[in-house]
């Protein structure tokens, strides 16, 4: 570009290293949205309330029920809301140890863990013949989810130039919606009595060829630096700017100058940052514990908006259509249920990659606020769909809902808690907003279907509530972040 200065095209430099490393950890995201959205499909049969075989091929006479599995496991829409959401218990028991163990045994290593707890809680899943034995192979998937769900924008973080943070940061989601794309695909052939159980296998599946890739992957730059080891940190981060040895060398430089090897790169940081050289080394050096975060008063600004965003993303709604979007459809079109849903999640994947260049261009308020406005709209919509019995209205208005979702309120949380944070508590923040989140996610995937049976399309309108006291908050409460250090984010002295 005519006049751009080499730091600027460094900061967006592409390099093959790059890419693929950031495709490998995103292969972690994919399972994650595979498994959110892995009982959405098939959940009338598997769990006994529709029959739909197989022509000319009998159950009785299956590999699956020749080796003891059941051609369905009962239950009611409580136990259905119940197996469906203690994924949800498992993602916050894994978000709790992925930050130390990530920091322990460095980001490829956890990676390589994440895949084997997703290859064993998806057999065990395959395998069950109970409520307990599926809900049990759902918590442990959930484990690996919510482990990777820090590790991978951690490690996205670590290898990426500035100028490419945002949106590499945004594939992380991209690739989650990429995972709910391919279970609504594979469900149009098998949510029937004989083959959901192969939706289950293929998350085994994923997790192998996960596990096999990420040995080709190098460990974090940024992880190595903070172990001491310069020399391997260097080498790595050539790689990913193309051999330019020299530049990698300015940047691993530029780590040592901020508490916690962190670096001057670190989200918004770099070198030029107005902190004096005095006041980096009057902060603190080590990263401080989740118990610190809450209750220590300087934090309290991250803290309610870290709170309120991370819980408004699934308070607003969008699990009910991910866990439940194919029984809400079935209700009004009930032979393309499966269809509309897997065009649906098409079209989330779609939005959510075209759109992720737009929060570092727009910045991410005015992308949240565009995107939970239409939200709110859109669920006041789909209300009015099912209680008129209107199918297109609610076809169309779930397209709108889950296409702004994927423009803002899916993407940014997860981007934005860093950028409200003091850095030597981004680790911290982290964790409690992916807590808080996991939290969410579970009341909305139980409390849905109990709702919904009692409201029915009234549900809708608790959501749109929801997205217009977030939307709210939004604009009064969080400040824009895009380029910006901690202490121009909230408007701080810093001389």
């Amino acid at each position: 570009m005519p006049g751009e200065s080499p730091n600027t095209a460094n900061d967006r430099q592409w390099t093959s290293h790059l890419i693929f490393t950031t495709v490998v950890a995103c292969s972690a995201s994919l399972q994650y949205g595979y498994h959110i959205s892995e009982l959405n499909g098939p959940s009338a049969v598997l769990s006994c309330q529709s029959n739909l075989e197989v022509p000319n091929f009998p159950y009785e006479e299956s590999w699956l029920s020749i080796h003891g599995l059941s051609k369905c496991i009962e239950m009611n829409d409580q136990g259905l809301g119940f197996v469906t959401s203690i994924f949800s218990i498992g993602g916050l028991v894994g978000s709790l140890y992925a930050g130390s163990l990530s920091d322990s045994i460095g980001r490829k290593k956890s990676s390589a863990f994440n895949a084997i707890v997703f290859i064993i809680g998806s057999l065990i899943e395959f395998y069950a013949n109970s409520v307990n034995s599926l809900a049990f192979g759902r918590f442990v998937s959930g484990l690996g989810a919510g482990c990777s769900i820090v590790v991978t924008p951690l490690l996205i973080n670590e290898i990426s130039p500035n100028g490419l943070k945002g949106f590499l940061g945004s594939m992380n989601q991209v690739s989650i919606n990429l995972g709910i794309l391919l279970t609504q695909v594979l469900a149009i052939s098998w949510a029937n009595s004989f083959q959901w159980r192969y939706l289950l296998l293929t998350g085994a599946g994923l997790g192998v060829l996960n596990l096999l890739l990420v040995w080709f992957v190098d460990e974090s730059p940024k992880w190595l630096h903070r172990k001491g080891d310069n020399v391997q940190a260097r080498l790595i981060t050539s790689k990913l700017r193309g051999g330019d040895t020299v530049l990698a060398e300015e940047e691993v430089r530029g780590w040592s100058s901020y508490p916690g090897g962190n670096g001057g790169d670190d989200d918004n940081d770099d070198e030029n940052s107005p902190l004096s050289r005095n006041n980096q080394d009057n902060q603190l050096t080590k990263s401080i514990t989740l118990l610190n975060y809450v209750k220590d008063p300087i934090y309290l600004n991250s803290l309610i908006s870290v709170t309120a965003i991370m819980a408004g993303q699934q308070f607003c709604g969008i699990n009910s259509i991910f866990f439940y979007g194919v029984k809400t459809i079935r209700e009004i079109l009930p032979k393309y249920a499966v269809t509309i849903n897997c065009l649906i999640s098409l079209g989330n994947a779609v939005i959510t990659f075209l759109a992720a260049p737009l929060t570092d261009r727009l910045g991410r308020v005015p992308c949240l606020l565009l995107s939970v406005s239409i939200m709110g709209v859109a669920s006041i919509l789909n209300s009015i769909g099912i209680l008129q019995s209107l199918p297109l209205i609610t076809i169309i208005s779930t397209f709108i809902y889950v296409g702004f979702f994927a423009i803002g309120l899916g993407p940014i949380p997860f981007l934005i808690v860093p950028e409200v944070t003091q850095v030597e508590a981004r680790g911290a923040a982290q964790s409690y907003g992916t807590t808080i989140n996991w939290i969410a996610t579970f009341l909305v995937g139980y409390l849905f279907p109990i709702l919904q049976s009692y409201l029915g399309g009234y549900v809708y309108l608790i959501f749109a509530s929801v997205c217009a006291l977030f939307g709210s908050f939004v604009y009064f409460k969080v400040p824009e972040t895009k380029g910006k250090t901690y202490e121009q984010v909230w408007g701080l002295r810093v001389d």
